[in-house]
């Protein structure tokens, strides 16, 4: 059997869903309509797998569970960054599909249901309120600003978690724009939930 590859990698990472601004889920609790379907990308500032260096990577995904995520069922759609080829290719797949471990193969563990896979070009934007993704005509993620429904006020809640699975802290906003439309996920879920964290992530 072969030895698992050691991997680090440095990234950037936004998310957006179809729950409450909030999100359950980071508590533990069931998503705010049952079910969850989310759209996320990252990049990786800097890291490797091994000795190849993955730095400036992305991957991005978006996926569907028909209800909390712990109870797996999860089907999900991930997209490499078109420019990893050879080897950066193989390690960012083993690390965007959970194959390489570390907690983001205990997420990925719960797309029970499939996982595709494909190539794509993600352009990435890390930059607070005015965070974005996009993979070609596949999803689309623009954040805004959480705003009071009276006066307009613009909210910056920061969430830390000494004991999260993800992160430790995450930053939330609102989906200004939100849609998928890959594969066998379609839906569109603007004014909800988004994210964004910078961390560390290893493996296996």
């Amino acid at each position: 059997m072969a030895k698992p590859v050691k991997w680090r990698i440095t990234l950037e990472h936004v998310t957006a869903c179809n729950c409450n601004w909030g999100c359950p889920c980071t508590f533990n609790a069931p998503p705010t309509f049952g079910k969850c379907e989310a759209g996320l990308a990252s990049r990786i500032v800097e890291g490797n797998y091994g000795k190849v260096s993955l730095d400036g990577l992305k991957w991005a995904m978006a996926a569907s569970w028909p209800g909390p995520l712990h109870e797996k069922n999860g089907r999900a759609v991930v997209y490499l960054d078109v420019r990893a080829k050879g080897e950066r290719r193989e390690a960012l797949e083993a690390i965007a599909t959970g194959k390489a471990g570390g907690v983001w193969g205990m997420f990925m563990a719960t797309c029970t249901a499939g996982v595709e896979v494909h190539e794509g070009t993600i352009d990435f934007k890390y930059a607070g309120k005015k965070s974005a993704f996009t993979v070609e005509d596949d999803i689309r993620v623009v954040l805004e600003a959480i705003k009071n429904p009276v006066t307009g006020a613009e909210h910056f809640p920061e969430v830390v978690m000494p004991t999260g699975f993800l992160t430790k802290a995450e930053d939330m906003y609102s989906s200004k724009e939100f849609a998928v439309k890959s594969g066998p996920l379609n839906f569109s879920y603007p004014g909800k939930h988004a994210l964004t964290f910078r961390t560390v992530w290893k493996g296996p």
